[in-house]
């Protein structure tokens, strides 16, 4: 029991290590002269490490801008109260943005801006190693996937996706934001959420050859489409 608490300890204090290893690293990225220009500071994941369930957001808009959070304002709260009744409140889930930084005038981040970012994405992936990922909205959706299906399409449809070293369940829905201004699409994101439990008890699906891999260029980067 001794020699098992303190594996346990060791293994905890090397994720942290190489979790602020990450972290320093999207904080002190410049690689995308726009974003550095319009942003106050760089937004990474937040919240449980390691999860099982992890929500990746599209950009930080001003608020997260300003506060260093993702996913906060009415939209978050949204989200915080949906995944409460689906029995994964908020501090045991690992919420990040796709981009790190907040884009001018709220745009969509552009392709190469979703590229330089993705090593930042891969890594807290492999050090969160989640069983599902929910895709928060149609850009993240199409990044995710590596394809121009629509959202409505897409929602609540999970399939097997492997991105970096680890596999999940990707589960796209509906961005909060967009619930907020159509109330009709909170109860289909209540019911897409509510379907968190059913797929962590699946586990880890079975990663293969075959298996979907989210799009990468040849470099290691998350490409649009």
């Amino acid at each position: 029991m001794r020699r098992r608490t303190i594996a346990t300890v060791a293994d905890e204090q090397a994720r942290d290590a190489a979790f602020e290893v990450a972290r320093t690293r999207a904080r002190t990225c410049t690689r995308c002269p726009a974003l550095v220009a319009s942003r106050s500071g760089v937004v990474v994941g937040a919240d449980a490490a390691p999860a099982d369930v992890l929500l990746v957001s599209g950009a930080p808009g001003a608020d997260e801008d300003a506060l260093g959070l993702p996913l906060v304002g009415q939209a978050g709260q949204l989200v915080d109260r949906l995944l409460g009744e689906a029995g994964f409140p908020r501090v045991g889930v690992f919420v990040t943005p796709l981009v790190k930084c907040l884009a001018p005038g709220n745009r969509d981040p552009s392709p190469p801006e979703v590229a330089h970012c993705s090593e930042h994405l891969v890594a807290e992936v492999e050090l969160v190693r989640p069983l599902v990922v929910v895709a928060l909205g149609g850009f993240v959706t199409k990044v995710l996937r590596g394809d121009v299906a629509s959202i409505r399409a897409r929602r609540g449809r999970e399939e097997p996706r492997t991105l970096g070293t680890v596999t999940f369940w990707l589960l796209p829905a509906f961005h909060p934001a967009a619930a907020l201004y159509a109330p009709a699409l909170v109860e289909q994101l209540r019911a897409d959420l509510a379907r968190l439990p059913e797929l962590v008890a699946r586990g880890r699906p079975e990663a293969s050859p075959s298996a979907p891999r989210a799009p990468v260029t040849e470099s290691g980067q998350l490409g649009l489409f």
